[in-house]
């Protein structure tokens, strides 16, 4: 943590539990603990503390949503709450990603003066194991802290414009858009251009089009706005197009059928 002092985090990451049969908590109480979690953002500088703040949103979500089944607000306010918790839970994961990144680039530094829950009693950096991180978790929020913080903002600014509900699905689709879109770019050159690639070049390209393939097409229709949905139509006709052609053409190079022949077992000569 920083010097100047801080709010502590729960050492398990999580809230006080409400016992049953306590009133329900009211509205402005709700916002309050998702605003104590927005402020603890700014006092976290390592990995371990991040991490606890991560669990500590997604538990008052979880609470939140739980609250709200017996708390009498109108729907806009209920809406509202959950945007709250959730842009709270993102800020969280962007930051936890923001620090995994420099823990990653930096680890083999000279131990910090400060006490840092990232760190090993030996100096070296701990592992996502010992943090409690689970290696998607890893990727996730690095790749969320990879947005660039004007986009990831402008993000954020239009879910709250259009009334459209924060998720981390959304944020991690877009990220996985501007990487695709970098790596297709890396991989374009003069070679692309005359119609042939290089092995590294087809790699790239390959890797571009793996990433697109596991993004959600309903998460990611759902993100864009209607301009960009119509424009994308085109494209995707004409990747299809493209898709039926390059299929046709591994079929038939040199007379091999090659669907057959990946879809064929493997024969053991005797």
């Amino acid at each position: 943590m920083a010097q100047e002092q801080a709010p502590s985090l729960p050492a398990a990451g999580g809230i006080a539990v409400v016992a049953s049969g306590s009133p329900p908590l009211e509205g402005k109480h709700l916002a309050h603990m998702v605003s104590q979690v927005r402020d603890m953002i700014d006092y976290v500088d390592n990995a371990g503390d991040a991490t606890l703040l991560v669990r500590r949103a997604n538990a008052t979500g979880d609470l939140i949503d739980e609250a709200l089944k017996t708390c009498h607000l109108m729907a806009d306010e209920q809406f509202e709450l959950r945007q709250l918790a959730a842009e709270a839970h993102l800020r969280t994961q962007r930051r936890a990603g923001e620090l995994l990144s420099e823990l990653r680039k930096h680890g083999g530094g000279r131990p910090r003066k400060t006490h840092d829950h990232s760190q090993a009693v030996s100096g070296h950096p701990r592992t996502l194991r010992e943090l409690g991180i689970a290696t998607h978790e890893s990727h996730r929020w690095q790749r969320i802290a990879s947005i660039p913080a004007d986009t990831f903002e402008r993000y954020i600014a239009e879910c709250r414009n259009r009334k459209r509900e924060i998720t981390t699905t959304r944020v991690v689709a877009l990220a996985g858009r501007m990487v695709t879109a970098t790596r297709s770019n890396q991989g374009s050159g003069a070679s692309a251009t005359s119609g042939s690639l290089s092995p590294a070049e087809y790699s790239r390209m390959t890797r571009a089009i793996g990433d697109l393939l596991r993004l959600d097409p309903i998460c990611l229709a759902a993100d864009l706005t209607c301009i960009e949905r119509v424009s994308a139509i085109p494209l995707v006709l004409e990747l299809g197009g493209w898709f039926q052609r390059f299929e046709q053409a591994l079929q038939s190079h040199d007379g091999l059928d090659v669907r057959q022949s990946a879809l064929s077992p493997s024969l053991e000569s005797n």
